[in-house]
């Protein structure tokens, strides 16, 4: 049991600096994440180059990762900030926060909430965008003692994104 709440703790953790890769449509995207066969699913929206060259994208998390142990829902949001430079695009990834759903048992439930912060980086082909980032994510509480609080996690993964691009 120990060995599954780390596991679900692990995935959590990376889960606010998920992969992302593109979807259809101009200024949105999509991610996934999969560790040890687990794969949580998000949004990017407002994805958006603006005519200064700063770039401002959304991510979105609304899904449930599946576990031996069940289904825990997670949500969250944060923000990525940057710059683009030509074909060049980097910034700081901020506020992010969120919450793990977490039952062991049906009447024992609790919130693991969680907080982040980072930088990214990649390269821009018209409005297609792919690169890396990394990051902390930090616990701020826990229902369970196997998730650890206050201790910042290091985080990374790989993006990809359709932005819009304003006139």
């Amino acid at each position: 049991m120990k060995r599954i709440l780390y596991s679900v703790t692990f995935m959590l953790v990376l889960f606010a600096f998920p992969a992302l890769f593109a979807q259809s449509g101009a200024g949105a995207g999509s991610f996934s994440f999969a560790l040890n066969g687990y794969t949580v699913q998000g949004q990017l929206i407002n994805a958006i180059i603006h005519r200064d060259n700063s770039v401002t994208l959304t991510m979105n998390i609304n899904g449930n990762l599946q576990t031996p142990v069940g289904s825990f829902p997670i949500t969250g949001n944060g923000e990525w900030y940057g710059k683009a430079d030509a074909t060049v695009l980097s910034g700081t990834i901020q506020n992010v926060q969120g919450k793990v759903r977490i039952c062991l048992q049906s009447s024992s439930c609790g919130n693991a909430n969680y907080i982040g912060q980072g930088t990214w980086n990649g390269n821009l082909s018209g409005q297609e965008g792919t690169g890396t980032f990394q990051g902390t994510v930090t616990f701020t509480s826990s229902p369970v003692p196997q998730v650890p609080v206050n201790q910042p996690t290091p985080v990374s993964g790989i993006w990809n994104c359709n932005f819009q691009l304003t006139s």
